[in-house]
């Protein structure tokens, strides 16, 4: 299949994928056929990246739809239940086939309106926060940025207060112990358990504070904070604090050296000790940057930029013909067979920001290396699919107890319509 071919079929499944409310993470049929929060706000901002190489007036529309869904549907009051807090917003919006998670144990909450709503992610809040600037920056919609700053604002104080819960600066999750219905246990964008179990199946003490979470918050609170300079002093220096704070602790804290070279970790656990099994996330941490002039700037500190990169690419996490995995192959939880969902497997998307954060910086060999290895498999599969594997010379669709991967995935579709140029 050609590029161009393949280019206009993503192009496709993400209008395919459009609702009068924005765009399902997949398709109807799927089990993903819905509104999610973080996959929105993703496939917004790759959207927005790619316009800057195929304009397209509809899928612009769709994006002001789908961010103004997510600024509906954002968290107004502390609901236990279901994850709401004032501020927050929402990981997955369910309109209809509740019956299967009536039926699980616990149940999950149905709202009285008769929906789902679930607000058991860390980073959806974030998350729209970059997507609801960007989207203003890039359009320089005034009346669309009147309508949001509450939302914004509302997002903003989130982070600081319900985001934080030990007041450490740093954004953790748990889920409530007095909880009777069900949620997630693991709330960031790797939300498999056995992405964070150890190799005895054993979870890590709540709250967790996912590295990438931490990266997603800094660049929410600089952005807004640069924009609340002229607008709010005082509400700019709060957040501009927040954000030099988190830096702060960032670099303290989910630092380790891993193969002679620094990397990140995975996440720290409810006793602030580090989680050290090595993923891919820390590289989004490269996504999440800011640019001043010529200079761009991350929640890393600089000197710590290289050293990520080449971690990167070893060959634990960089396959040549397949991207970069979730998980090290020498981690040992990592798992290379079909039904690896988040320990081992490629993500269209994760190395579509990865590629993204690379180019941010300069890397712009490693940019390309890592383009030509993800797009050989969309061309092996023709379809903007979730994820895949790697075994031998053969590229795997997920599979595991009946789910398989999503073929058609919005945040897929948008990530290789960047990459594809």
């Amino acid at each position: 299949m050609k590029l161009s071919d393949l280019r206009q079929a993503f192009q496709k499944s993400l209008l395919d994928l459009s609702t009068s409310e924005g765009i399902n993470a997949s398709g109807k049929e799927d089990v993903f056929g819905c509104i999610f929060g973080r996959d929105s706000a993703i496939t917004v901002l790759k959207i927005l990246r790619a316009r800057e190489h195929h304009p397209s007036l509809k899928l612009l529309e769709i994006s002001q739809r789908a961010l103004l869904t997510l600024v509906q549907l954002q968290g107004k009051e502390t609901n236990k239940e279901s994850g709401e807090e004032p501020g927050k917003f929402i990981h997955e919006y369910r309109k209809e086939k509740l019956e299967r998670f009536q039926q699980m144990n616990p149940p999950w909450y149905i709202y009285p309106d008769n929906t789902i709503k679930n607000y058991d992610s860390i980073d959806s809040t974030p998350l729209t926060l970059i997507a609801l600037y960007k989207y203003w920056q890039i359009t320089g919609d005034s009346q669309f940025l009147v309508t949001v700053l509450p939302a914004v604002e509302a997002g903003l104080n989130w982070i600081i207060t319900f985001g934080d819960l030990d007041k450490d600066v740093l954004l953790e999750y748990k889920l409530d112990p007095k909880r009777k219905h069900g949620g997630l246990s693991v709330q960031s964008w790797t939300d498999s358990n056995e992405a964070l179990e150890n190799e005895k199946g054993k979870m890590p003490e709540y709250p967790i504070a996912p590295i990438e979470a931490q990266a997603f918050a800094w660049l929410a609170l600089r952005l807004w904070g640069d924009y609340y300079l002229n607008q709010n002093p005082s509400f700019a220096k709060k957040l501009l604090s927040e954000a030099r704070s988190l830096k702060e602790e960032f670099n303290k804290k989910f630092i380790i050296k891993d193969s002679g070279l620094f990397y990140g970790v995975q996440a720290l656990d409810g006793y602030k000790k580090p989680i050290k099994t090595i993923t891919a996330n820390p590289l989004l941490c490269l996504w999440a940057a800011v640019r001043i002039g010529k200079r761009v700037e991350s929640i890393l500190d600089t000197e710590l930029i290289d050293q990520f990169v080449k971690r990167g690419f070893k060959s634990d996490l960089f396959v040549p013909d397949a991207g970069i995995r979730t998980m090290s192959s020498t981690s040992k939880t990592f798992n290379p067979n079909q039904d690896s969902y988040h320990n081992g497997s490629f993500w269209p998307m994760l190395n579509g920001l990865i590629i993204e954060g690379l180019e941010n910086f300069g890397y712009m060999k490693k940019a390309s290396k890592l383009r030509k290895a993800s797009i050989k498999p969309l061309v092996h599969f023709g379809t903007p699919i979730e994820l895949y594997i790697k075994k031998g010379d053969k590229f795997l669709e997920y599979k595991n107890e009946g789910q398989t991967s999503c073929k058609v995935q919005a945040w897929s579709a948008a990530a290789a319509l960047d990459y594809l140029e």
